[in-house]
């Protein structure tokens, strides 16, 4: 949620506005070829390849301008909110094709989920709404209004969850986080959960049903922390505090274990069964050297995917480790990795 986060981005690089959440709630049934989709921020690019065949990386790009730091997936299709430019591309990876539908002026234009498989969400920060765009006419439709910069969401059945970060002129948050809830049936606002913690920037649901929301906090005061929301009763259950230094994005591995991201520190781990750190920001998961961390992704193999930004002037690369947390590859990617998802594309 990303989703780096809009405010880091703007100390990283004045000219990217980033918050996001890579998205791959509501899924459709998982067949066809596992594979990951790499955001590159500065290049304007996605990186994709087989998750069983990284070697075969290939490069595509999204358009001439923009700062997108979002992407969300499903089956053969990827939507990536294109940041500062009022627009979403659209891509099918079967053919390579790229699209862009245009968004409202002034946009802000990232975090994206997908309903199904004609409908995504894009959220609109400058503008605090969320744009339903149809992928396959390639349409957007009214603006839903919902809270103070919108700049993550997450998609439980009919139900669409938009975080806002209640984010001020200075890009600091002005107050705690809420949490917004779209009836995709009517398109409305049908509650609201307000949030313990400040500027939350993404979500994943866990494997207790429950959706975990990384409160990246504000930059520089280390006040990062983890809500848990009841997206049935749209309350916020528990909240945690402890994560450190503006984490940023959360994937789950199939023990139930959350790994966060930060650039402060790595990686954390956090036991969602236990309500515990199995790794804190103080003794984080280091990745071949790497103690800093633009977003995190597990795939269907539990193979654990970390993108390095490094100096987000020179291509980069995405490292794994195996479901053991051994290293098993590194990948090279684009310039400013920011986000990762995975599709399923059939052949």
């Amino acid at each position: 949620m990303n989703p780096v986060r809009h405010q880091l981005a703007l100390v990283l690089a004045l000219a990217i506005p980033i918050a996001a959440c890579d998205d791959t709630t509501g899924v459709a049934p998982m067949t066809g070829v596992e594979t990951a989709v790499v955001l590159n921020s500065i290049d304007l690019s996605i990186t994709v390849f087989p998750t069983d065949s990284p070697e075969l990386a290939s490069a595509i790009g999204l358009a001439a301008a923009g700062s997108p730091v979002s992407v969300a997936a499903r089956g053969n299709i990827v939507v990536v909110p294109l940041g500062f430019f009022p627009a979403a591309a659209v891509v099918d990876l079967t053919t390579g094709d790229v699209s862009s539908v245009p968004l409202p002026d002034n946009s802000g234009a990232t975090g994206a989920a997908f309903l199904n498989d004609s409908i995504a969400y894009v959220a609109n920060p400058n503008l605090g709404s969320v744009s339903v765009v149809n992928v396959s006419a390639g349409t957007a439709g009214a603006e839903i209004p919902v809270g103070v910069f919108p700049q993550a969401l997450a998609v439980l059945g009919d139900t669409v969850l938009v975080l806002n970060a209640e984010l001020g002129l200075d890009f600091r948050p002005a107050r705690q986080g809420i949490v917004s809830a779209i009836d995709a049936s009517s398109n409305t606002v049908v509650g609201s959960i307000f949030l313990t913690g400040f500027n939350p920037s993404a979500a994943e649901f866990g494997p207790d049903g429950l959706l975990y929301i990384v409160n990246s906090g504000a930059f520089g005061d280390g006040n990062g922390s983890l809500s848990v929301v009841n997206p049935t009763t749209l309350d916020e259950v528990e909240h945690h505090g402890g994560f450190g230094e503006f984490p940023g994005d959360i994937a789950f591995d199939a023990a139930g274990y959350a790994h966060i991201s930060s650039f402060g520190y790595g990686i954390a781990v956090w036991d969602a069964v236990g309500d515990s750190f199995i790794n804190p920001p103080d003794e984080p998961l280091v990745v071949e050297g790497h103690s800093i961390s633009s977003g995190v992704g597990i795939d269907s193999d539990d193979r654990l995917y970390t993108l390095i930004p490094g100096d987000c002037v020179a291509p980069s690369v995405a490292i794994r480790l195996d479901a053991q947390r051994v290293f098993d590859s590194e990948i090279d990617v684009g310039v400013c990795p920011m986000a990762i998802t995975f599709a399923h594309v059939e052949e």
